[in-house]
């Protein structure tokens, strides 16, 4: 059922970008985020819902809305999930936190096929990836009214000590690469195949 808000201007206006980046949305091959976090040891827990962004002070459509403005904030390592009807459609991870991460997203706005408030078209200069995301989500909200969720698994810190010209010296790890891979691994197990708005994982892991 489309939204009810989908002839507001600006929602009208990104038609032409949502038909060259949104993907189609393929529900057969996935898992609900309840199972899927019980499968992973219950650590996920929700952080914010993605609605339309309404507001004419601002050109993006979507907005992620935290169920903890301080968590949102927070600057720590953290594996996600975008779950659309209660189905997990994306893993992924982030090592600034999820503010961060969101804002990122927001620049899959700026395509080509969309203009600056000058008139102008964007240069297309955004990640490919976020572009998708973007127009995915927007154009799924405005077309079947879909819910979207963030769930997110704060990672624990650790610590290596090294040895740096003779002395120990204690380093924070970036982990979330192996935290991400993993848990693509285990959708992967459970489902036959990644999540559908994820390119990849890293093989290190």
């Amino acid at each position: 059922m489309q939204h009810a808000n989908a002839t507001i201007p600006k929602f009208v206006g990104g038609a032409a970008a949502r038909e060259v980046w949104a993907k189609v949305i393929e529900t057969t091959h996935t898992v609900t985020a309840v199972a899927f976090n019980e499968a992973c040891q219950g650590s996920f827990v929700k952080y914010a819902t993605i609605e339309l962004d309404e507001s004419v002070r601002r050109n993006t459509t979507i907005i992620a809305n935290p169920v903890d403005t301080k968590t949102w904030k927070e600057k720590s390592e953290r594996i996600y999930l975008l779950v659309r009807n209660g189905l997990v459609m994306k893993i992924g991870g982030t090592r600034t936190g999820m503010k961060d991460r969101w804002g990122s997203y927001l620049c899959g706005h700026c395509v080509q096929q969309r203009n600056k408030k000058d008139g102008t078209p964007f240069p297309g200069k955004m990640s490919v990836t976020n572009a998708h995301l973007y127009h995915t989500i927007e154009n799924d909200i405005l077309s079947t009214s879909a819910n979207w969720e963030i769930w997110c698994w704060k990672l624990p810190v650790t610590i290596v000590t090294v040895d740096i010209l003779g002395e120990p010296t204690n380093i924070v790890a970036q982990t979330f690469h192996a935290y991400e891979t993993k848990c693509i691994k285990r959708f992967k197990d459970i489902t036959g195949r990644i999540p559908l708005l994820c390119d990849n994982s890293d093989p290190t892991y």
